[in-house]
């Protein structure tokens, strides 16, 4: 933690010149930068480890030069390639105006990832008083988190398009493109949530032994994530059409709607309802329906909301 949260200067340099190419359109090089320092890490992972032998803090290493050298390459892509934007260093320089543009969207935004987080921990500590193994419910649940962010990142990813279209387009007022965009933005995002939604049906049990040693308690926690995989991926399309309405209200200038949509969908359902499930005999199977019940119920508020949000704007 020491080594990868004080020299995470790359991590963050790299999400600065990821967006600068993916607002001038330019998405493949910003995954060509991702994907660069990824096998950097992956690579050096196996130098820092085995060979010479550095343990937990040689995996940490790894990472953060892997973050570096995505900067770097993403710094290279925009400076060489990103003609649209002026790269002159006179540009770099403090304006309240746009900093407070910024934080007034950025805020809410850096709030929404951390829920991801803080949605982690409150799940671990809700599972951990359960009646049931808790080192077979919060391994499941751990293992299963990775899995879904998948469909979570694949949702995203179709957001910040939406974002970047649809804020162009309602600057410019132009009615039709904005609309198109809304009705394109959410139908995009739910039939990739659907596609994702019948993979993980069909071969949960391949895709959580990806993540499985042998023997111990290991065979009951890959048993246990299937049964949480096919019951939690029921609501990937509600899931989708929250988070594809989350872009749409940050695009049009809203801060805090789409923030208390990820409250409901990360926290405010999931805690009260896993809760509940946990004092069941049953508990690890019917914990599970947490998830697809939390994501249908934010989806009908979801829909309320951006129904007053288009006629407000």
């Amino acid at each position: 933690m020491r080594i990868c949260s004080c020299l995470s200067f790359g991590a963050i340099g790299f999400t600065v010149y990821e967006r600068f190419l993916q607002s001038t359109g330019k998405t493949m090089l910003s995954t060509i930068a991702q994907i660069s320092g990824a096998a950097t890490n992956i690579v050096l992972d196996y130098v820092f480890i085995y060979p010479l032998k550095m343990g937990v803090s040689g995996a940490a290493w790894a990472t953060i030069i892997g973050q570096i050298v995505s900067l770097v390459v993403a710094m290279i892509f925009h400076y060489k390639l990103n003609r649209e934007i002026n790269g002159n260093p006179k540009y770099i320089k403090p304006e309240f105006v746009l900093i407070k543009a910024i934080y007034n969207i950025g805020i809410s935004a850096a709030i929404m990832q951390a829920l991801l987080s803080v949605m982690m921990a409150g799940m671990n500590a809700i599972l951990g008083q359960s009646k049931a193994d808790p080192v077979v419910l919060v391994g499941s649940f751990g293992i299963y988190y990775k899995i879904q962010q998948i469909a979570l990142f694949s949702a995203f990813g179709l957001s910040n398009t939406i974002i970047s279209i649809l804020s162009f387009n309602y600057g410019m007022k132009y009615k039709e493109r904005i609309n198109d965009c809304i009705k394109y933005g959410i139908l995009d995002t739910e039939i990739i949530t659907l596609i994702l939604t019948c993979i993980f049906e069909l071969f949960a049990k391949q895709i959580s032994s990806l993540f499985g040693l042998t023997g111990g308690s290991t065979t009951e926690i890959i048993e246990i994530c299937t049964i949480s995989l096919r019951i939690a991926s029921i609501g990937y399309i509600f899931m989708g059409f929250s988070v594809a309405v989350q872009g749409i209200l940050q695009s049009i200038g809203y801060a805090i709607r789409p923030l208390v949509i990820s409250l409901l969908r990360l926290v405010i359902f999931v805690f009260p309802i896993a809760y509940l499930f946990t004092l069941s005999d049953n508990v690890t199977t019917a914990v599970w329906w947490t998830l697809p019940i939390a994501e249908v119920l934010t989806a009908i508020i979801s829909l309320f909301i951006l129904k007053k949000s288009y006629k407000k704007k």
